[in-house]
């Protein structure tokens, strides 16, 4: 029996030693799964950052895409329409202080015409669409004393000092 009673004792060492290795493992594992956790939690972290971080991404880019084709489309096109410079006659030259023989777009004209109304107080006070012009406006622009003025018909006014191109013809 003093076999019996060694490999008793032997069991019992080893089944203590397996214990406290039991012990160990679980708390290695335990410790693992809590270095994954915190893993999994910065992971997500920085996966919904990087989310956010890509729809910001996108939005400037959808943006900047915008701009890129709107001058495209603007490009280097040449001025066309109002926007054509034209000769202009002496007299709007010396109205806007422009050497003479210069061209002109009809929108400059118009803009400098416009400030000049506003700046000296031509507009009716109750309807701004009507203009009073002074005598150097009146002048420029050929109105009778009698004639109504609005920011409609000044084009009809000022068309008179734009200079047309002869048209040229190719000869045969």
């Amino acid at each position: 029996m003093e076999v019996n009673q060694e490999l008793f004792e032997d069991s019992a060492n080893n089944l203590e030693s397996f214990d406290k290795n039991k012990i160990t493992i679980t708390d290695q594992f335990d410790s693992i799964l809590g270095i994954l956790n915190n893993f999994k939690v910065q992971i997500t972290a920085m996966y919904q950052q990087i989310k956010l971080v890509e729809k910001n991404v996108k939005r400037e880019f959808k943006v900047l895409k915008k701009e890129v084709e709107k001058n495209k489309i603007k490009g280097n096109k040449k001025p066309s329409g109002f926007a054509t410079p034209s000769k202009v006659t002496n007299e709007l030259c010396d109205f806007m202080d422009k050497e003479k023989g210069s061209e002109i777009a009809r929108t400059v004209v118009t803009k400098t015409l416009i400030e000049y109304i506003k700046k000296n107080n031509l507009e009716n006070n109750e309807n701004n669409q009507i203009i009073h012009p002074d005598e150097k406006l009146q002048n420029l622009l050929g109105i009778a004393e009698n004639e109504k003025l609005t920011y409609f018909t000044l084009q009809k006014h000022m068309n008179k000092h734009f200079i047309k191109k002869e048209k040229q013809t190719a000869e045969i």
